[in-house]
């Protein structure tokens, strides 16, 4: 009788401990927070202004995508912000730039010169697509467009995403980047150009649907008003051809300068 009353006992102690194991209990290890960095300093932020580093409420792939029609940019953004002062005058002066940070990705990374993409998809108009920086763990710039801080066209800036998280991008791109959130160039000057995101497509055909956008939005165009452009790959990894299938375009306009 003994024998049984200490095997039950033995029972319920080993049934009761693994319920304690599974459930949450104060004080265990946090999350493991995404990585982010510090944002240069540049008076056009103001002392208080945020960085964007909330994630999107949407980032997926859209669905249903024309042949015949641009896809839509995304229009989900970071948290809400508060109200902060009037921008002050930027630091930026045009230059040619040598380092791009963004906050909210924890990206800070070296910029290397390119060109366009000869053997790629063209646009409507004949347009080849951009090149891509021979250094995985940099960003790339088309130094034959606007240069940074010129006040007009669309400075073109893209960078490599590889599969084991050695390039600059990393495979959560799409979820993470979201309007509001802060891109910044370090010039050769030592001046720093800040922009804001405006729209972000996520995951859209690179073969069909990027050269419509770049037709249809003019994201190409070295004329109006100053904004940049980043691309970088995306969506489901292709053995057959060691790439992408998709790639995710963002846009952003200078943060207000007087």
């Amino acid at each position: 009788m003994n024998r049984r009353w200490i095997v039950a006992l033995l029972a319920v102690a080993l049934v009761a401990a693994g319920l304690w194991y599974l459930l949450p209990h104060p004080g265990g290890d946090p999350a493991v927070a995404a990585p982010t960095v510090a944002p240069w300093p540049d008076p056009a932020l103001g002392a208080s202004q945020p960085t964007g580093s909330g994630y999107p409420s949407v980032a997926q792939k859209p669905t249903g995508t024309s042949t015949s029609a641009a896809p839509r940019p995304s229009t989900s953004a970071a948290p809400t912000k508060p109200a902060t002062p009037p921008a002050q005058a930027s630091s930026c002066r045009v230059g040619e730039p040598q380092r791009l940070r963004i906050p909210a990705l924890g990206v800070d990374a070296a910029f290397e010169r390119i060109g366009l993409d000869r053997s790629g998809h063209r646009d409507a108009n004949g347009q080849a697509p951009l090149g891509t920086p021979v250094d995985r763990t940099k960003a790339g710039w088309y130094a034959a467009g606007p240069r940074p801080g010129s006040g007009t066209g669309t400075v073109l800036i893209d960078g490599h995403t590889y599969r084991n998280g050695s390039a600059i991008f990393k495979e959560d791109f799409a979820r993470r980047i979201a309007t509001g959130q802060l891109i910044q160039l370090r010039q050769d000057n030592g001046s720093v150009c800040s922009y804001r995101v405006t729209k972000a497509w996520r995951e859209i055909s690179s073969a069909n649907a990027y050269p419509r956008l770049i037709a249809s939005q003019h994201l190409y165009d070295f004329a109006g008003p100053e904004r940049l452009l980043l691309a970088t790959c995306g969506g489901t990894w292709d053995p057959a051809i060691g790439n992408y299938d998709d790639i995710n375009v963002v846009l952003a306009v200078p943060v207000t300068r007087r």
